[in-house]
């Protein structure tokens, strides 16, 4: 009776733990758009309990201002961002708990010089304070490596 135990309970546990694997977590993911090189594409998986409401300018993608950005060359030389002048609308989006929001951020209105990515590779360092409706950490950042287009 005591091996067919341990045989049970470790199936049980090798069982749990694929599907904890695969189990997708709430958060912010960011890459560049494979289509698109000057794009980045943005995943929010929402951790809330219950549908939650908010602002659509919240959204990564939503306001030039939702993600803070610093972009410098490999040699440190930090490269020009713009700032346009970028104002909230009032629209707002409602997300299901565990849903995935995905869009687009447009690199040409973030770096300045058009021709930025023609020079050198860029590393774009990027950070995030998510709404607390969606029960995130208060901020998500990370880094994304722009290739030196020939």
């Amino acid at each position: 009776m005591r091996p067919f135990l341990v045989a049970f309970i470790c199936f049980t546990v090798l069982s749990t733990a694929g599907v904890a694997q695969n189990a997708r977590k709430p958060g912010v993911a960011v890459e560049l758009d494979g289509q698109n090189p000057l794009h980045l594409r943005v995943s929010l998986r929402s951790g809330a309990a219950t549908t939650t409401t908010f602002y659509r300018s919240d959204l990564p993608w939503g306001n030039r201002y939702s993600m803070v950005f610093a972009a410098v060359r490999p040699n440190g030389e930090p490269v020009d961002l713009s700032l346009p002048i970028h104002d909230p609308g009032p629209t707002k989006v409602s997300v299901k708990p565990g849903e995935t929001l995905t869009g687009d951020i447009d690199l040409r209105y973030v770096i300045r010089d058009p021709n930025a990515m023609k020079k050198s590779d860029v590393l774009l360092f990027w950070a995030y304070k998510s709404p607390n409706e969606l029960n995130l950490p208060h901020w998500s950042g990370g880094w994304v490596l722009i290739p030196k287009n020939k």
